[in-house]
């Protein structure tokens, strides 16, 4: 039997409101005397539109129901005033149990002939409070340490606090949650016995409970497996052999599972629990029953924009290839400043869980204002999941690069090649739940890439890298803000290859500028690079509908040729942008004008992609 909040609530509130009834039948003649002995109140009541009166029910309650209540239009009948009456008592009613007035009177009433009034009249009656709170079990009791924690739970219900609802609730389903936690996975309540005394207006409670068998791990039973190993399987399991039973590790468990990609539907549960007399400990195999996905998936994605031109994107993609959850993959981009093809094998949990292999190779070309480059590159990297939200990495890349710098092109002396090894250690931490859309948190990654050149130049150098961005709803409902900032800079000679430099202004960047147009360039005016980058951008998204939106935005930022951000020489551009949301994520359309406009400048420029800008 599944346990909750509802369980509990209708449970206790059944029976707490039963055994007052009964109570108060019980001393029925007495309760008549005592309502006759007080001062009845009141009310003509109102016939004005807004909240319906109501009058002598406590402070506390009074302002709960005022939050509650619905505005009302002024009654234009008197079956209009009373179902308005009514409404609201039923609210008052259910809030006064809640604070512990279990036999408060509460009469809606409503009168007139050409205007109608309406309004509540409560006697509060005694403020019941706890007299006693205890366990009793049935069947076999949890072990001692348990037991005891279990007892430090009832805090909250001490003798003499006032008896209202929401502690008794609460309370039950921390007990519940201990004992599964414990490894009872089985536990379940009985409905809670409640003992009120209407004469002195106290209320014992006792939670009965089921704790069952306390469980350990036991075997890992898997059914529907085509491609993927058994094996496998067993790696992901977070638990160790013998370890207790507990929904936080069956629930990390499924988490995995999913997180693989390659299931369209997975179920875990545990065999059925012994019945052996007397026995309190068992072992419980874990069954899990699997539906595998289509291992081949097909994607295109496009991008369009005025200062970076027009792009294709398309990746294949085959899962579980040898069955061990990994991917082959092979992508191709075809656009106006660049072009390339690569292919990637992506290995799962090497040695441990959240551990990822992955190597690749690439054929690139550039084509842009600041440099011509066509290359080639091999790579492996190592990925480790450290915690839920960071991530690190640690790679080495080598390849070769036939380079044109836009100088060079310039006087015609032809290219340079160059060899090139680099390594790469980054630290991501991600704290978004929606990567294409994210409401709140926090991303933020961290990149130091020492690399070494030989050939027509020979140098080494280290380029250190940096961005954050934060978001936030601020609570409303349609309303995000976003901002974004980014840091680099790149240690030693000049002369690193142009795919290594910094470059700023585009989609990317600051919008409202060319593609890389705010970088560093020589006497002659011709883009170089840069050896340092500085980048901010704040946004304000507002969610119009479910399918549409709106954005204005602030970047700003510049590339520098020397070694320290060029703080001094940050240019901005601003605009808006129209989104559409779809199931995979938003389309979005910016249009955006240079702030710190120079000759040369286009009076705006225009993107168009998929994802937020950041």
């Amino acid at each position: 039997m599944a346990f909750g909040g509802p369980a509990w609530g209708q449970a206790s509130r059944v029976l707490l409101a039963l055994a007052l009834s009964l109570c108060a039948l019980s001393t029925a003649p007495a309760l008549a005397q005592d309502q006759q002995d007080t001062p009845q109140l009141v009310q003509n009541g109102s016939s004005a539109a807004g909240r319906v009166p109501v009058e002598g029910a406590p402070d506390a309650v009074a302002e709960r129901v005022k939050g509650l209540q619905r505005e009302e239009p002024e009654p234009e009948t008197l079956f209009d005033a009373r179902r308005q009456a009514e409404r609201a008592a039923a609210i008052v009613s259910t809030v006064m149990e809640s604070e512990g007035y279990y036999q408060a009177e509460v009469i809606p009433f409503a009168e007139g002939q050409n205007t109608f009034s309406r309004g509540v009249r409560v006697t509060p009656g005694p403020l019941f409070i706890y007299a006693s709170r205890r366990i009793a079990y049935i069947g076999a009791a949890p072990d001692q340490v348990t037991a005891a924690e279990l007892d430090t739970l009832l805090a909250p219900i001490a003798t003499g606090v006032p008896a209202r609802a929401a502690p008794v609730i609460e309370t039950g389903d921390a007990i519940i949650a201990r004992l599964r936690a414990a490894g009872y996975p089985d536990a379940k309540p009985d409905p809670v016995d409640v003992l009120a005394d209407a004469k002195t207006g106290t209320i014992e409670i006792e939670y009965r409970l089921r704790p069952g068998l306390r469980a350990s791990f036991g075997k890992l039973s898997v059914s529907g497996l085509g491609e993927t190993k058994d094996q496998f399987i067993e790696k992901l399991r977070p638990w160790k052999d013998g370890e207790r039973v507990t929904p936080q590790r069956l629930d990390e468990f499924r988490g995995r599972l999913a997180e693989t990609g390659l299931f369209a539907t997975t179920a875990v549960r545990l065999d059925a629990a012994p019945s052996v007399d007397g026995q309190v400990e068992a072992t419980r195999d874990v069954v899990v029953e699997v539906k595998e996905r289509e291992r081949r998936t097909i994607a295109i994605g496009a991008s369009a924009s005025t200062s970076d031109g027009y792009g294709l994107d398309a990746e294949w993609q085959l899962r579980n290839w040898s069955g061990w959850g990994d991917t082959v993959a092979v992508t191709g981009q075809l656009a106006t400043l660049q072009r390339r093809v690569g292919a990637s094998y992506r290995l799962p949990h090497i040695g441990k869980y959240g551990r990822i292999l992955k190597l690749a190779t690439e054929i690139e070309d550039f084509e842009t204002d600041a440099f011509d480059q066509s290359g080639a590159n091999v790579s492996a990297t190592l990925e480790e999941q450290i915690s839920p939200r960071v991530r690190g990495s640690l790679g080495v890349e080598a390849g070769f690069a036939s380079i044109l710098d836009a100088r060079v092109r310039a006087i015609g002396t032809g290219r340079r090649s160059v060899y090139i090894v680099s390594g790469l250690g980054t630290a991501e931490y991600v704290g978004v739940k929606d990567i294409l859309d994210p409401l709140n948190g926090v991303r933020a990654r961290v990149a130091i890439e020492p690399g070494f050149t030989w050939g027509d130049t020979n140098i080494a150098f280290t380029k250190i890298s940096g961005e954050a961005s934060a978001y936030s709803d601020f609570g409303a409902k349609n309303i995000v803000g976003a901002v974004r900032g980014r840091i680099g800079t790149i240690a030693g000679p000049s002369g690193a290859p142009p795919d290594r430099l910094f470059f700023a202004g585009g989609g990317g960047s600051v919008r409202g500028y060319e593609y890389q147009s705010l970088s560093p360039r020589d006497a002659t005016g011709l883009l170089t690079g840069g050896r340092s980058l500085i980048e901010v951008s704040g946004e304000v998204r507002y969610r119009w509908s479910e399918t549409l939106g709106f954005v204005a935005f602030l970047d700003g930022g510049a590339a520098g040729s020397n070694v320290e951000p060029p703080i001094d020489a940050m240019r901005f551009g601003a605009g808006v942008g129209l989104r559409y949301y779809t199931a995979f994520g938003p389309l979005r359309a910016d249009i955006a004008v240079p702030l710190n406009k120079e000759t040369g400048d286009a009076d705006f420029q225009i993107y168009v992609s998929i994802g937020q800008a950041f």
